[in-house]
């Protein structure tokens, strides 16, 4: 498809409408560039994806979504809108989308989340259950789910409920009350344990339900993490190659991904011989009870038997160069290898291990879709306990595989993967534990999310080091040769104009052995700068949430006329104004701006100060603010 004359329209006019819809709105020629650039890439009007750097008061929100929601709706598909924190969601989802809503009435939008967000129906109606009220619901569940008992079972009973009436949707971050952790651990959805199709309660599952109407809505709204999440096992997301994909605070993708690949297990002789055992016996089981038309020769016992032994031989090899290569001095250690290099023998053992536990997924696998397609003619409850002991089973093998594939590697995407052990008791005596990252993932992102996404739209403030696109380009595997495009946006922002930097001489050094003090002596500096009148607005910038609370301590009787991180409103109660000054003054309110770094989102602000543990930077000459939140310098003329 190719950006068309009336999606063109269409776009141009949301954008005019929604001039009408903000006060003071003022257009900029670097929005107008990136709403232009987006609707080239998702259109399909350049090779592969765009990646953009948008720098603080551009308006990407809006830039994105104006034509990504246009393009959606003309190819039928969601856009999917990816960020790396709950702030940045929240806006989108509580401000940008309702004011977009204005302009377009039928506009439509969810917030999706992880699958273990969701209850399980059929989870909840066993342990809501009275002990002997269940039938023949508990011949197929494991005994974990037994009915629940204590100050538990009242609560259970009372979720059942609300789900029933339609009173909670069963997302356990919309029910009123709190739910414990170790509660919903048994009560949540997850694919290993679920029947799908086969289930009971499949037509009023929560996790089904958001999966269709996430498929009909013009937006989606999720993390990072789902989305990577999504592109391995199923998820509540779309398919790839049927959504449109926006990927915010594209900076953040890298680390993300890295996490989501992460891989470790436990790698104990005992354990694995128990794992080995259940799936034997399933195998056997199944091939009795629900013999595949043609069944793997791996399926036989004697060739299984004998898969089953090299395996776990593999298993006891690996385990005896593991605890060479372990502290002696304790039962709970670990280990690193320098730069992710195994022994050679340990290593060997690690590329034949890959092999025989790929081939127990793949017969895993086969045996679960034969048992999905197996019909009426079955009796339904050993069938669907059949299938749910399969999932589990070919589950484990799943991750065990990628594990060991890992561990067999040097190297993925040109740098080295690392690698540990770790050696702990347990409940059922000393267990062994092998842990593999890769350092880098660009190989891994182009297989599972570059090659597989038609085109998306990566973008942040800070994509560039040294002005330069090329370590972005490194860690993400996104390059001009493979057709991807990269774009610079120019700040709204006369910085030059507007900001100086103060380096106060400070008589401490700002560390932690020192942190009182230097938050003292940044207070004080701080309350004479702010006597001074002289600053039009000042951002206090904190590394950490225990610092700002230990400098709010220090200047209380400034605290009405200071917007801190996390206050509701835009102007503090009892806010107190200094008297107006400039052209614009009865618009401005004179104050100071307190974040904290590690989780403060972006905030665009003409004329600051800027105080941190290491510095304070003075504003120049003032600004305007619209309600979007993008500064416009008094004395630049509106584009």
């Amino acid at each position: 498809m190719t950006l068309s004359v009336a999606i063109k329209a269409q776009i141009h006019d949301w954008y005019k409408a929604l001039q009408q819809h903000i006060p003071d709105f003022i257009p900029r020629e670097p929005q107008r560039q990136m709403i232009a650039e987006v609707a080239r890439a998702l259109a399909g009007d350049i090779e592969r994806h765009l990646v953009i750097e948008a720098p603080t008061g551009v308006g990407k929100t809006l830039s994105y979504l104006i034509p990504g929601i246009a393009i959606g709706r003309a190819e039928q598909k969601p856009l999917v809108v990816i960020t790396a924190n709950v702030a940045l969601q929240d806006q989108i989802f509580s401000k940008d989308l309702p004011l977009l809503k204005k302009l377009i009435p039928d506009l439509t939008f969810v917030w999706a989340f992880g699958r273990r967000r969701y209850v399980c129906p059929r989870n909840l109606a066993a342990l809501a259950a009275e002990g002997g009220g269940q039938g023949d619901l508990m011949l197929f569940l494991d005994d974990a789910l037994a009915p629940a008992s204590g100050a538990d079972h009242p609560h259970c009973v009372a979720l059942q409920k609300s789900l029933s009436d339609f009173s909670w949707d069963g997302l356990r971050d919309h029910y009123p009350h709190a739910v414990s952790d170790a509660l919903w651990a048994r009560l949540s959805n997850d694919k290993a344990n679920c029947l799908g199709r086969n289930c009971h309660y499949f037509r009023d599952c929560p996790f089904y339900l958001a999966r269709k109407e996430i498929e009909n809505a013009d937006v989606v709204v999720a993390n990072h993490a789902l989305v990577m999440a999504a592109l391995e096992s199923e998820s509540v997301l779309p398919e790839a190659k049927n959504m449109l994909l926006v990927l915010d605070e594209g900076h953040h993708l890298p680390d993300v991904a890295r996490d989501a690949l992460e891989m470790d297990g436990e790698i104990s002789s005992h354990f694995v011989a128990h794992q080995l055992e259940q799936f034997r016996r399933q195998t056997a089981l199944i091939l009795t009870q629900f013999r595949p038309a043609r069944p793997p020769q791996l399926s036989q016992e004697a060739r299984l038997q004998a898969h089953c032994d090299e395996l776990l031989a593999l298993i006891g090899l690996f385990e005896q160069h593991a605890n060479a290569v372990l502290p002696h001095e304790s039962v709970e250690v670990e280990h690193r290898f320098a730069l992710g290099v195994l022994t050679a023998p340990m290593s060997e053992a690690a590329a034949r291990l890959y092999t025989l536990t790929d081939k127990l997924r793949m017969l895993a696998e086969f045996l679960l879709a034969d048992l999905g397609e197996k019909t009426g003619k079955h009796d339904i409850v050993r069938l669907r306990q059949t299938l749910l002991h399969t999932s589990r089973i070919q589950g484990f093998w799943d991750a065990t595989s990628r594990l060991w594939r890992l561990a067999a590697l040097e190297k993925a995407s040109n740098a080295p993967i690392s690698k540990w052990l770790i050696r702990r008791r347990g409940d059922n005596g000393v267990q062994l534990f092998l842990h593999c990252v890769g350092i880098r993932v660009s190989c891994q992102l182009e297989k599972l999310l570059w090659s597989r996404i038609p085109h998306a739209v990566i973008t942040s403030a800070t994509l560039r080091s040294l002005a330069s696109f090329a370590r972005v380009q490194e860690l993400s595997g996104l390059h001009e040769r493979n057709g991807d495009r990269f774009v610079t946006l120019a700040s709204p922002f006369d910085h030059r104009r507007q900001g100086r930097l103060v380096i106060p001489q400070m008589p401490m050094e700002p560390v932690m052995a020192q942190e009182a003090a230097h938050i003292a002596w940044m207070a004080r500096y701080f309350r004479a700068e702010w006597a001074k009148g002289t600053h039009f607005g000042i951002l206090v910038l904190f590394a950490s949430h225990r610092a700002l609370r230990l400098f709010l301590d220090q200047v209380t009787e400034l605290r009405p006329q200071l917007l801190v991180q996390g206050d509701k409103t835009p102007l503090p109660p009892g806010r107190r104004t200094p008297p107006p000054r400039g052209p614009r003054a009865d618009q401005r309110a004179v104050g100071a701006a307190i974040l904290c770094r590690r989780t403060g989102s972006e905030m665009g602000m003409a004329d600051t100060s800027t105080y941190s543990q290491s510095g304070l930077s003075a504003g120049g000459q003032p600004g305007h603010f619209d309600r979007r939140g993008m500064a416009e310098n008094a004395a630049a003329p509106s584009v």
